[in-house]
């Protein structure tokens, strides 16, 4: 397992990036140092091949720790070209030159293997031949500057991942961070809703109770109903569409009993929909709440919300009628807030909120 914010690398990724950069640069070594003429014995470079793979293997995780511990004393985010980043670099490529001057000595044996037997004509190298000695400086020089290459290639992918790791272990805290920001404001709305809903009810139960004992009685069940579905919904993320309408039914009965004629819900949703979809939960009671705190409404004029399906949208309309000022209430808008904010949790599908002059209308996307 790695580091979720460094991003270490384990034994296995190792391996498998060794195997990368062996597939890159090997052919390019095989190319600098071996003459095309003699490619036929490649048999003998299976071992040098391997031995290559294990160097790789251990620079990669030598340069991985290094920068590690570089990390704890420099700090986090190396991935910009600093002075102090740039000079690590080269401090590493240096000491994998050094070390990899073994490598080469054993490297050679093999090359002369397959280069001393051969004429100078099979060679067939560009423009003269240099003696035998000046030869194998040129090798020299040569292995020393793929190995610079390979050291620097390899250090600045490996500060690459890590700053992968880094900004994906982000995400996700940001991730983790909004949402228990919506689920905080959306416990404060229930632990809003909760007293103010009940107060209302009781207050409109306690003048009912003596005008029509069985309309109260039956408001008594709704409100067990609706507020049982308030408390219920603690832990989920989401509700079947079916039983978030259940839950309407009932809440829109209270609401009715309180404005009477004056306000109507019109839902234009068959069972099979409700069935299909699912949406966070008190969804609908935030838009309804929200309707009415905003709109006044009359007999005249009676508030009637409209809620239908469309292109896998639930959209909720109402007409705007603002409340005069004495009748205005005070609002934060943190229930259309705390739903936009949810419902990024939930999907990449927005909550679309718009208005004209006449109507006002929320989709809300179905899950």
């Amino acid at each position: 397992m790695t580091d979720p914010v460094q991003g270490k690398i384990s034994f296995k990724q190792a391996m498998y990036l060794a195997l990368t950069v062996l597939c890159i640069y090997y052919p390019i070594t095989i190319s600098a140092n071996i003459p095309l003429a003699h490619w036929k014995n490649v048999q003998f470079l299976v071992f040098p091949a391997i031995v290559n793979f294990i160097f790789y293997a251990l620079l990669i995780i030598a340069i991985d720790r290094i920068i590690d511990y570089s990390e704890k004393i420099i700090g986090p985010g190396m991935l910009e070209l600093r002075i102090k980043t740039i000079a690590l670099s080269i401090v590493v490529a240096l000491v994998a030159v050094l070390l990899s001057q073994l490598l080469f000595k054993l490297n050679v044996k093999f090359w002369s293997m397959l280069t001393e037997p051969l004429s100078q004509e099979e060679i067939r190298r560009p423009g003269n031949r240099p003696p035998q000695f000046a030869w194998w400086n040129a090798l020299r020089r040569t292995n020393t500057g793929l190995t610079i290459v390979i050291s620097i290639s390899i250090f600045y992918l490996i500060l690459n991942r890590k700053s992968h790791y880094r900004m994906r272990y982000m995400e996700i805290q940001t991730e983790q961070l909004k949402r228990e920001n919506a689920m905080a404001q959306f416990e404060a709305l229930k632990n809003q809703v909760s007293p103010h809903f009940l107060f209302n009810s009781l207050s409109i139960l306690s003048s009912l109770v003596h005008v029509d004992p069985h309309l109260s009685e039956k408001f008594i069940d709704q409100l067990s109903k609706a507020y049982r579905y308030i408390l219920e919904q603690k832990d989920n993320d989401t509700v079947y569409l079916k039983t978030e309408l259940d839950f309407l039914e009932s809440y829109t009965f209270l609401l009715k009993i309180r404005f009477e004629s004056k306000f109507d819900v019109k839902i234009y949703i068959t069972d099979e929909q409700a069935e299909k979809y699912r949406i966070a939960p008190l969804t609908l009671q935030l838009l309804i709440e929200n309707c009415v705190k905003h709109n006044r409404m009359s007999q005249k004029e009676p508030l009637i919300v409209t809620i239908l399906i469309k292109d896998n949208y639930l959209v909720v309309t109402n007409p705007i009628r603002p409340r005069n000022e004495i009748e205005r209430t005070t609002s934060t808008g943190i229930g259309l807030e705390n739903i936009k904010n949810r419902y990024q949790l939930l999907t990449k599908s927005p909550v679309q909120i718009t208005q004209d002059e006449e109507l006002f209308m929320v989709k809300i996307p179905l899950l």
